[in-house]
């Protein structure tokens, strides 16, 4: 396991001036967010809840996501979007890759985990990774196009809350504290961090 820790803090220096200021939808270092609500930390057998438990869901999944981390750096580059968030999207989505992703529309939202019960007999493709972060990105400029005298921060977070809840969810500055959006900026915020 200090192998993995050793790997990722050099992949921390390596990358630190590359990426920390990627991304044309806000700076998810100087984002506030509650974390995941108890009802995450419960699903994932956790007794606490907040910004703690999706720290430790990312932690958890960043064994399986460093895999991933050279696809979310290109995919990145391509729609302008921190490597990070796509990592805490997929971390918050398939366990960093554990459970397949479903991209399609169910119920209202966007992007949902098909959870097979066993775990994938492949890696997530570039092109999935893609996809997914096409509807996000898809979803932000939604937000933007409708509320133009917004943040940038809250316009990613419109579109975090609009990916899960599909594009009518989002009707005001009220409706961007979604736990979707809360967890997934958390996890970012922790992956960032460490190295993503």
């Amino acid at each position: 396991m200090s192998a993995l820790w050793l790997l990722l803090g050099l992949l921390a220096l390596i990358g630190s001036s590359e990426s920390s200021n990627w991304g044309c939808y806000g700076n998810i270092r100087t984002l506030d967010t509650p974390g995941a609500s108890c009802g995450i930390g419960k699903r994932h057998g956790l007794n606490y809840c907040g910004v703690r438990a999706s720290e430790r869901l990312a932690e958890i999944d960043m064994p399986n996501l460093v895999k991933y981390q050279p696809i979310m750096r290109a995919v990145g580059q391509k729609y302008c979007i921190d490597p990070a968030v796509i990592a805490g999207v997929l971390s918050r989505e398939s366990q960093g890759g554990n459970i397949l992703v479903n991209v399609g529309n169910s119920g209202g939202g966007i992007g949902v985990v098909q959870d097979s019960g066993y775990a994938p007999t492949s890696l997530i493709s570039e092109s999935q990774v893609s996809q997914v972060t096409e509807v996000l990105t898809t979803r932000i400029k939604e937000i933007q196009t409708r509320f133009p005298t917004w943040t940038p921060d809250q316009y990613l977070r419109g579109g975090l809350c609009a990916y899960s809840g599909g594009p009518g969810y989002v009707r005001s500055s009220q409706d961007l504290s979604c736990d979707f959006c809360n967890d997934v900026l958390a996890r970012a915020k922790y992956l960032k961090r460490h190295g993503f």
